[in-house]
């Protein structure tokens, strides 16, 4: 009797099955779930090696425990200034400001080989100054910014600035401003980043720009690493690089999230407050 319910029932799932897409499967071996529910893991921020993050959110504040629940990673210092608008990611750079804006950095996985990829725009009446740091970059080892010179060997960071030479915040400049390159590392000649003497066609107000950053960990002290920064899918900068000369500090520790003007003189200041978007942010560890 038996046998022959088990039997019925097994013709029953199979009959069903011409029309749907199964008749179900064991998860865990707990709880059933029709095939039609079972949904395949994301391959982004679950996944150490891949995050992407569209910032597809309802307009308002957007708080460091969101930003942490889309990275899906810790993020360190303190997150401010920072809204959702029509699903991108708008920083405020107070007026008559340095340093101030949204400054933090996230943590991944440590590995020896990164890239990431954002978009970046800037918003209307955006008053250039002489520039500041902006979107996201790497830090190795000890991380070191802020003017501090690495050549102590223990880290470096690549991250990129906007500069313009000639604006100032009591001469509001309009054109003339462009993307570099902004590394810290062991070898570097002067106390500040090295942009190593390269630049960006000129930026223009409301454009989206599509930037690219990759890095690769050094070996000893050999000058084996890499860095690269792409614009738009043109190449600014591919440069074999010795970030470090002691291996306990060579890989790559957090992802930088940098947004404010400076620079320390007051020239790098704006009287007004300025907004930088963000969007499709990309990030992929090559190598552990």
């Amino acid at each position: 009797m038996i046998r022959s319910i088990k039997i019925t029932l097994l013709l029953i799932c199979l009959f069903a099955s011409l029309y749907f897409t199964g008749c179900g499967k064991r998860n865990n071996g707990d709880s059933f779930i029709p095939d039609q529910e079972i949904k395949k893991p994301s391959p982004g921020n679950n996944d150490p090696d891949s995050k992407t993050i569209n910032f597809n959110r309802t307009d308002g504040t957007y708080t460091k425990a969101m930003a942490a629940g889309d990275f899906g990673v810790p993020i360190e210092m303190t997150w401010q200034n920072t809204d959702i608008i029509s699903n991108q990611a708008r920083v405020r750079i107070p007026a008559n400001t340095l340093s101030q804006g949204n400054i933090v950095n996230i943590d991944v996985a440590d590995g020896t080989e990164y890239e990431l990829s954002f978009k970046v725009k800037f918003g209307n009446g955006f008053d250039w100054s002489r520039g500041g740091k902006l979107g996201f970059g790497f830090h190795i080892g000890n991380g070191y910014t802020g003017c501090n010179k690495a050549d102590n060997g223990l880290g470096g960071s690549a991250r990129l600035m906007w500069y313009n030479a000639t604006g100032s915040k009591t001469n509001k400049v309009t054109s003339g401003s462009y993307f570099r390159p902004y590394v810290y590392y062991k070898d570097m000649p002067e106390t500040c980043g090295n942009s190593f003497g390269k630049q960006s066609k000129e930026l223009t107000i409301d454009t989206w720009y599509t930037i690219k950053i990759k890095v690769k960990s050094n070996t000893g002290s050999n000058t084996d690493g890499l860095v690269v920064y792409e614009v738009d899918g043109e190449n600014l900068l591919t440069q074999a690089i010795r970030w470090t000369t002691n291996d306990a500090y060579r890989k790559i520790k957090y992802i930088t999230f940098h947004t404010f003007r400076g620079g320390s003189q007051e020239y790098w200041q704006a009287t007004t407050d300025g907004n930088i978007f963000y969007d499709d942010v990309v990030i992929k560890r090559i190598a552990g």
